[in-house]
């Protein structure tokens, strides 16, 4: 009976272990990059960010092709799996500047609202340099 006992508490402490294991390789699996948004959701993103700016026709269509150049250059960069930390912030920088040019002063202003709103939870992250 006691051998029983022993070899049930063995079996869960098995268990329990692979458990934690399991969920820490998939913490693991979900750090680095979010995905990169299809032409579909860079669509809604877009028309989004038009509601919030009130964009003109023109405005929106720049805006779209924008993102897409932009998400574009950022799968390419990841692809080479050579994206230091400074240039993807480099390139984060770059497209806001791109964005910000088609904009009124006011529509920037909000710009940055919606940016701040709408920027990821930190995590934490490991160097890519």
């Amino acid at each position: 009976m006691r051998i029983i006992k022993l070899t049930i508490i063995l079996r869960i402490a098995v268990m329990m272990l692979l458990d934690v294991n399991f969920a820490q390789a998939q913490q693991r699996d979900q750090q680095g990059p979010p995905p990169i948004p299809d032409a579909s959701q860079i669509k809604t993103m877009v028309m989004k960010l038009s509601g919030t700016l009130v964009l003109n026709d023109v405005q929106s269509k720049q805006m779209y092709d924008l993102f897409t150049a932009h998400f574009e250059e950022l799968s390419a960069k990841i692809e080479s799996s050579n994206h230091p930390r400074s240039e993807m912030e480099a390139l984060k920088t770059k497209f806001e500047t791109e964005v910000k040019s088609i904009l009124t002063t006011e529509q920037q202003k909000q710009f940055e609202v919606f940016m701040k709103q709408n920027e990821p939870k930190h995590r934490p992250h490991h160097s890519q340099e």
